[in-house]
C-alpha cells in the first residue's frame, strides 16, 4: 500500500488529508481518528492544521462544508479517508477509484462523496485519492479494536510518506 500511495502522490506539491466520519458511530470515526493522530504528530489537534505544504482537515460528517477551504488551498493532491462498506475483511484499507464510489456505502455524510468530488473537479485540478476502511460496526459505540489497529498502521504509514515527500519542511 505504501508504494502505491507514494506513486499516486508523486509530484505532490501541496497535500490535503481529510478525515470524514461520525465519532459517535463506532468505526465510522476512523477517518477522524487518523487525521487527529496526524494532527498530533505534525501540529495540534483542531479542525484544520497547516504545516508548510500539508493540510489536515477534520471534516466530520460535513465534508461539503470544506469545499471553499479546499478551493482556497488549491492542493495538488487530496487524500480522503473514510469508513466504507466494501465486503472486505474488517480493517482492510482500499484505494477506491472515483468510478467505483457508487459501488460502496460510505459513512454518514450530508452529501454523497461522489457529488463532493465532482464539485471539487470543477474548481481544483487535484489528484483525488479515496481510502476506504472496512468497518466492523457502525453503531453508537467506540471504534472496534480491529479498525483502530488498521487506523494506527495507516497513520504510521502516512507519517512516513509525509516525511519522505518533505511536505512539512
Amino acid at each position: 500500500m505504501k508504494e502505491i500511495l507514494l506513486n499516486k502522490l508523486k509530484n505532490c506539491k501541496k497535500l490535503v488529508i481529510m478525515g470524514i466520519g461520525n465519532e459517535l458511530k463506532g468505526d465510522d470515526a476512523i477517518g477522524i481518528y487518523i487525521v487527529k493522530k496526524l494532527m498530533r504528530c505534525f501540529g495540534e489537534e483542531k479542525e484544520i492544521v497547516n504545516v508548510k505544504n500539508l493540510y489536515l482537515i477534520n471534516a466530520g460528517t460535513v465534508p461539503d462544508f470544506f469545499t471553499d477551504v479546499l478551493k482556497e488551498i488549491n492542493p495538488t493532491h487530496i487524500l480522503i479517508i473514510d469508513c466504507a462498506l466494501m465486503d472486505k475483511d474488517v480493517g482492510e484499507v482500499k484505494i477506491i477509484k472515483e468510478d467505483e464510489i457508487i459501488n460502496y456505502s460510505f459513512s454518514t455524510h450530508t452529501l454523497p462523496l461522489s457529488i463532493i468530488i465532482k464539485y471539487l473537479r470543477k474548481f481544483i485540478n487535484a489528484e483525488v485519492i479515496i481510502l476506504g476502511i472496512q468497518p466492523k460496526i457502525v453503531d453508537f459505540c467506540p471504534i472496534s479494536k480491529e479498525v483502530k489497529l488498521a487506523g494506527d498502521k495507516l497513520s504510521d504509514m502516512l507519517i512516513e510518506i509525509i516525511k519522505e515527500l518533505k511536505l512539512t519542511k
